[in-house]
């Protein structure tokens, strides 16, 4: 992605791992964890 002139700045934001089969689980400021959730409404793509 980064050798693609429109991708030059992209960073990696995630990881996936075998934790949490089947979900998306974010880490929290905290130090936990949540469940984030299909978005409702208008689809909007995850790029994963």
């Amino acid at each position: 992605m980064r050798a693609h002139p429109l991708g030059k700045e992209s960073v990696r934001i995630g990881t996936c791992v075998e934790d949490h089969p089947g979900m998306v689980v974010a880490a929290t400021g905290l130090g936990g964890t949540r469940v984030v959730d299909m978005p409702l409404g208008e689809q909007l793509p995850r790029i994963c």
